[in-house]
């Protein structure tokens, strides 16, 4: 039984529908496109066996040649202008704007010819109904004037059907991201347009079925495309909310999201989707910065439970961990490291202070020294532009902590306060002689370094900004006149610093002496 060729001669080029059919001597002088030498063909029942055979035997016994001049030169004359296509970029066809009104114009009244054919079908029941009863003459006559009816719809069908492709394309390439439109199917609108004012009724039907062809594709490709990053991104934000990433925005983006995709509003969808990944790493980033934070508090946490005399065995291993998961990105290993590092160190501590009241006590009157201390400078440095947010949070939290008396977090929050802020204070003090509260002290030299960086501070506090070396100036001699401090001078601290014993050192001049500590207060 012979095949049906259909889908072997749609796969042939022209050339070789050509070939099949001179082999079985079948004409083709009235074809022109490739439909129509198929049809040839397909009319003639060639199988696709005989095709095969004709092609082989065409490849066999090969093309006559034209060795002409006229031939080889056409020939050279095709190769540069295929090369002269091949290098030009893809651009896409517009129509001009006076000819894209008038198609606009012919499309719109297109539109409001809607063909009916419910008459044509009253009509054919109506003649069937007449020949039943035996009223040949009558059946005869409706059944014709249906028919006649019939094509007239048709062929107002036909215009309808083709500006209502025409429009729907065009809508859709507005609503789709400029970036996901390929030119071609700008240019494949452009050809139906003009075909459906100018073109043959064969030529507008053709041009018709590649723009829907091209048009379709092009919505399925940006659907699915949509679809599946719309799926990653959620799958994306789950990921985030599992380390405690706040992603409320990035959600409400989502959601609106999906409304302006109910709602065909294409372009809409693609910028919400495009927000909605912006605010998930915004937020992702945020919750990065936190848990850098976390690190240094709970590294505070451990350092506060050793000092207090308790055995925090993994914490170094796993902190050293955490902070690896931290710089790899692994957030959710990080998490989990820390909050173990952090329950061991703060359990270890309480345990510790439990048994030694005495210790409690010293670390209260430590964190109490903090707050006292460290509140002013908090306030300078702020009025200075310093970002003192963070230790200005965890400052919030030691009294908070203290209302409760809970010590253990009360010292881990003072211990991490006195870090950032001992950490700011060289900047600090180049504020400071910026804004003209320390003063150099001329011809004098450091004691320690022996560098010309001394500088006055408030409360008669010298300086030194090169090593950090500071001391008091005795009040009955004037500033200008003090000579430079040896490094056994007792020394006094310029800005807080926290110690767990009260004697000090008061400076006089040969020998110090004991007296309470003097705390500076900016």
């Amino acid at each position: 039984m012979s095949k049906d060729p259909a889908d072997f001669l749609n796969e042939l080029p022209i050339w070789k529908l050509k070939a099949v059919a001179e082999y079985h001597r079948i004409d083709v002088a009235g074809c022109r496109y490739k439909r129509d030498y198929v049809d040839k063909l397909r009319s003639k029942k060639v199988t696709e066996e005989q095709a095969r055979a004709a092609l082989k035997n065409a490849e066999k016994h090969g093309e006559p040649k034209d060795t002409s001049e006229e031939a080889v030169r056409e020939v050279k004359e095709i190769g540069k202008d295929l090369a002269s296509i091949a290098e030009k970029p893809v651009e896409r066809m517009e129509l001009p704007t006076d000819e894209e009104k008038t198609v606009d114009r012919h499309l719109d009244e297109a539109l409001t010819m809607k063909p009916r054919f419910f008459e044509v079908d009253s009509a054919n029941e109506s003649a069937m109904n007449r020949m039943i009863l035996g009223d040949y003459h009558e059946a005869i006559k409706v059944n014709r004037e249906a028919r006649i009816k019939c094509l007239d719809g048709f062929s107002t069908f036909q215009v309808y059907s083709a500006a209502l492709s025409i429009r729907a394309a065009d809508e859709l390439l507005a609503k789709l991201p400029k970036e996901k439109i390929d030119p071609g199917l700008h240019t494949a609108a452009a050809a139906a347009k003009r075909a459906f004012v100018h073109g043959t009724p064969r030529q507008r039907e053709e041009a018709l079925e590649n723009l829907e062809s091209l048009a379709m594709k092009a919505y399925e490709a940006y659907w699915n495309s949509s679809q599946a990053s719309e799926v990653e991104l959620r799958n994306l934000i789950a990921d985030y909310e599992s380390f405690g990433t706040r992603t409320q925005e990035a959600r409400r983006y989502l959601d609106v999201a999906a409304s302006a995709k109910q709602s065909m509003n294409l372009d809409e969808h693609a910028r919400l989707l495009a927000q909605a990944r912006a605010a998930a790493e915004s937020a992702k980033k945020a919750r990065a910065a936190e848990l850098g934070n976390t690190y240094h508090l709970v590294r505070a946490a451990t350092a506060e439970a050793r000092e207090s005399g308790a055995e925090v065995p993994a914490a170094e291993g796993n902190l050293a961990e955490a902070k690896s998961a931290l710089e790899s990105g692994s957030f959710r290993r990080a998490v989990e490291l820390l909050a173990d590092v952090e329950r061991a160190a703060d359990a270890a501590h309480s345990q510790k202070l439990a048994t030694q009241k005495d210790l409690e006590k010293s670390k209260l009157e430590k964190v109490n020294l903090v707050v006292a201390s460290y509140g002013p400078v908090m306030k300078e440095a702020s009025s200075y532009g310093f970002d003192v947010q963070e230790p200005m949070y965890y400052a919030g939290n030691i009294r908070a902590a203290l209302d409760r008396k809970d010590v253990v977090n009360a010292a881990k929050f003072a211990r991490r306060v006195k870090e950032i802020m001992d950490g700011m204070e060289g900047d600090l003090d180049k504020k400071r002689i910026e804004k003209g509260v320390a003063r150099p002290v001329a011809d004098a030299k450091c004691g320690k370094c022996g560098a010309e960086s001394l500088y006055v501070f408030p409360n008669s506090v010298q300086k030194c900004t090169d090593c950090g070396h500071s001391f008091v100036i005795p009040e009955s001699e004037p500033v200008q006149q003090v000579p430079a401090v040896s490094a056994q001078s007792p020394p006094v601290i310029s800005s807080p610093q926290v110690h767990t014993q009260s004697p000090a050192q008061t400076p006089q001049t040969g020998q110090p002496t004991e007296k309470k500590k003097r705390w500076l207060k900016w």
